[in-house]
């Protein structure tokens, strides 16, 4: 967060409307912004649900709404977090846009290119700023993983494999593929959105497995992604309720070695080739019938500790109060959020899973 902000912040905060108090909006956004009272105001909130309405006025001592529209016309509101169910997100951001407000919308932003281009001209018409949820961009052991490659201690990044394994027989709104659920705009895309960021802006070969198993509902519980770029690593994702026996979800394979564990610790095993002898083929058979001609390597084994730290939330909307009110780009910006969806269009056609 820039020096303005902090400084602006007293006199300066931005006043919020959350639209949605599940799940998410409650226990996430509404929370979040809470722990940023030098930032932030939440002025209103809207929820067809009496009794949310009642506990979030009663803790925020804001306006509290039954219909998105009512806090869409609340002046008081400077910006909307979209938290509504997935199948809504592009209606109710489409209004907010048109009300005037900025907007930050839950994921998935939207389930089509068209309509995330269709937001962007909406944010253009009325200048406002328009993006998306995409805060495990901040989660700690991403940030771990990308500041180990970026060292370059593994060499060149090859294959990056992250994985979220467990078996449970999901019911709820999230299992229905009209109300926009399934494990690939809702989970999948959290880790999705995480491994796009290293990938290179390139053409991208997509296979995909998307596949409706053990859970309640129509919507696909098993996604497995694998991503090709012309130049860069390959993206290896699986995302499933359907797996009893949980790998770890880090899996890294760089040209000097590995990155591997769990959002509490990595494990790197790496060497140095740079002092040892340029190895030539040769078109002899080799001594002894021996295959491949063996070489002693010094390999480094470390752990690292993921800050056990976890601010993904707070770090988000503090990025936001830059864009807001210095006018720095926004942390997800568009661009990068309409490439993701992209891949997600791509892998339910492959699928045929619509």
């Amino acid at each position: 967060m820039s020096n303005d902000a902090i400084a602006g912040g007293l006199e300066d905060k931005i006043r919020i409307g959350v639209v949605g108090l599940g799940r998410s909006g409650w226990d996430i956004h509404a929370a979040g912004i809470a722990r940023l009272p030098e930032l932030f105001q939440i002025v209103a909130v809207a929820d067809p649900d009496a009794g949310r309405r009642e506990e979030a006025a009663a803790r925020f001592g804001c306006q509290a709404y039954a219909e998105p529209e009512q806090l869409l016309a609340d002046p008081a509101v400077d910006v909307v977090t979209v938290a509504t169910p997935s199948h809504t997100h592009v209606s109710v951001a489409s209004a907010a846009l048109e009300a005037g407000k900025h907007v930050v919308v839950e994921k998935p932003i939207a389930t089509t290119v068209e309509d995330v281009d269709r937001l962007v001209e909406l944010a253009a018409e009325a200048e406002r700023v328009v993006t998306a949820f995409q805060n495990q961009r901040l989660e700690p052991s991403f940030l771990a993983i990308r500041d180990i490659i970026d060292s370059g201690r593994i060499g060149d990044p090859l294959l990056i494999r992250r994985t979220t394994h467990r078996y449970s027989r999901r019911d709820d709104w999230q299992t229905l593929r009209r109300m926009g659920g399934g494990e690939l705009p809702n989970t999948a895309l959290h880790f999705l959105d995480q491994l796009m960021t290293l990938v290179p802006d390139a053409e991208l070969q997509v296979f995909a497995d998307l596949r409706h198993t053990i859970s309640a509902g129509d919507a696909e519980d098993h996604v497995k992604l694998t991503i090709r770029p012309d130049h860069g690593p390959v993206i290896d994702l699986e995302s499933s309720m359907a797996i009893a026996s949980p790998q770890e979800p880090w899996f890294v394979a760089g040209t000097l070695g590995t990155i591997t564990g769990t959002a509490q610790a990595l494990h790197v095993r790496s060497t140095d080739l740079s002092g040892l002898p340029v190895r030539e083929a040769k078109d002899t058979a080799p001594d002894g019938r021996a295959y491949p001609a063996s070489e002693v390597l010094a390999w480094e084994e470390t752990t690292v500790a993921v800050d056990p730290v976890d601010r993904r939330t707070e770090q988000y909307y503090e990025l936001l109060y830059d864009t807001i009110r210095t006018k720095a780009e926004p942390f997800v910006t568009m661009r990068s959020v309409r490439r993701v969806v992209d891949v997600m269009a791509t892998a339910r056609q492959l699928s045929n899973f619509p």
